[in-house]
């Protein structure tokens, strides 16, 4: 059966600008990809389809534990972290606490560690703070801020603003406590090398949510966006933008719980970014909270604009629990960021073996009672796939406009799998030596491929002008497509 996607049309229409097209009532204005890498993280690109599903691919565990709790300040536990490379050094950015201060206003150490391999972290001697007694330790700071709005931050997130002087190259958001009420709201932070922090004398955004906040400079949109909580019924997530860092209007609602969620369930901390190595991608790695298990996994959520989230499997973990008595058996919060090493990526999520409604401090001070941070893996782009099984499923796309001469397809292709592209015109017509019977078969292996007609592979002749492409696929997954400027004459 052939069918149209009407979540496909709607987000469709929504990214026009995007694509740097105008939307037209009289016409389906083509979308404007380039040379740009597009993913298959939701049903953009299935304009029709057949047969054709979308499968997330979980992330793949280390068990490593790359940070622990192993100093005084860190004596009740671990929490919310943020990591990255910058010139070639690995950073993270952590909050912990302490058993003397608990639970007041002092309770919290901002902390740093570093690292030259991203699996082994070290936390470096700052003489920053002075703990104990001694300034030999890796605190930023206990408290932070001018006169009268001197406090302990939380859930902080860190991030580089390409957009921001060198003395504010280094942004971060969090909880703050301010003089006047609501005292406890989103406070901002900026620093020169990510070690000397200062804060803003005013919040940033008048709202206030427990959980780790989500910032980052969007270059497609050349503004800041920011997320966290906001009470829709229970924990949901709101996002917010703004051209001044300094100044956000209240969060408005982009995801909640839905009846696709188990009963009962809330979102946590949304770890949104800007996925940086294709075009329109934004990813939400939210911590979905049960109220029956008490238990936390990470799921995966994917929008094109920021705004408009869905899920390519929802009731699949991206980062599932770990079996009974595993460090990662109870509750899993995901950090904010992401590190390319070649053509992989690295994710550290923070893992604990308590449940939510056992975080007290009792619990939290056992031996196995800290949350620990660990490392995960995903090959690159590939989060989600579109697959169909061996009886074959096909997809046709919208219009699109392109520039190169080969198209290149990311694909995972077992034994006995295939994929084979056709050239259309915008009413879905095959151009001559380029329909699907003039396809050469891409099959076996797991790579980039490039595909091939009969006759050759050059896709120039067609580059500025409104096609689609007839994609079938048997037994295989496609994550990705993507038109280049290479070598197209070669058939094999």
């Amino acid at each position: 059966m052939k069918f149209v996607i009407p979540y496909a049309f709607a987000i469709y229409f929504s990214l026009l600008p995007a694509f740097g097209m105008a939307s037209d009532d009289k016409a389906i204005e083509p979308l404007n990809i380039g040379n740009n890498k597009q993913l298959f993280v939701d049903e953009l690109f299935f304009d029709e389809s057949e047969n054709i599903r979308l499968r997330l691919h979980p992330a793949k565990k280390t068990g490593e534990l790359n940070l622990v709790r192993d100093r005084a300040w860190e004596s009740a536990t671990l929490n919310w972290f943020s990591f990255l490379e910058d010139d070639g050094k690995y950073r993270m950015w952590y909050e912990c606490y302490d058993i003397e201060g608990w639970p007041t206003t002092d309770d919290t150490s901002f902390c740093y560690a570093e690292s030259d391999d991203g699996i082994h972290w070290t936390k470096p001697k700052l003489g920053l703070v002075e703990y104990n007694s001694s300034k030999a330790n890796n605190i930023l700071f206990r408290q932070v801020g001018p006169e009268g709005a001197h406090s302990r931050v939380h859930g902080a997130c860190v991030f580089l603003d390409p957009a921001a002087p060198e003395n504010a190259r280094y942004k971060a958001i969090s909880q703050g406590m301010f003089p006047a009420p609501p005292n406890y709201r989103v406070a901002g932070m900026y620093s020169a090398d990510g070690l000397h922090w200062n804060r803003y004398p005013q919040p940033i955004c008048d709202v206030f949510a427990d959980s780790q906040y989500s910032a980052f400079w969007d270059a497609s949109r050349e503004e800041y966006a920011i997320y966290g909580r906001v009470s829709q019924g229970g924990r949901a997530l709101g996002r917010s933008t703004s051209k001044d860092f300094t100044k956000f209007e209240a969060l408005s609602l982009v995801l909640a719980p839905n009846e696709g969620d188990p009963a009962s369930s809330d979102l946590y901390n949304s770890a949104a970014m800007k996925y940086p190595y294709a075009d329109n991608v934004y990813f939400m790695f939210p911590s979905l909270f049960q109220h029956d298990s008490q238990t936390l996994d990470i799921r995966l959520a994917v929008s094109r604009d920021g705004v408009h989230w869905t899920y390519p499997e929802q009731d699949k973990a991206f980062i599932p629990l770990g079996s009974a008595g595993e460090f990662d058996s109870g509750s899993l919060y995901m950090g904010q960021g992401m590190i390319r090493q070649e053509n992989e990526l690295w994710l550290y999520y923070g893992g604990s073996r308590l449940t939510h409604d056992n975080g007290e401090l009792e619990n939290l001070v056992k031996p196995n009672g800290s949350r620990s941070m660990s490392r995960v893996k995903v090959p690159l782009d590939r989060f989600i796939s579109a697959e169909a099984d061996s009886s074959g499923g096909y997809f046709v796309t919208p219009p699109m406009l392109f520039a190169g001469n080969v198209l290149m397809l990311n694909a995972e292709i077992p034994q006995g799998g295939q994929i084979r592209v056709a050239l259309l015109d915008a009413d879905g017509q095959p151009f001559e030596n380029r329909t699907i019977d003039d396809c050469l078969p891409l099959a076996g292996g797991s790579a980039e491929k490039q595909v091939y007609w009969k006759t050759d592979g050059d896709v120039s002749d067609y580059a500025d002008k409104a096609v689609r492409l007839r994609v079938e696929i048997s037994g295989a997954r496609l994550f990705s497509l993507q038109f280049k400027q290479g070598y197209p004459y070669r058939v094999k």
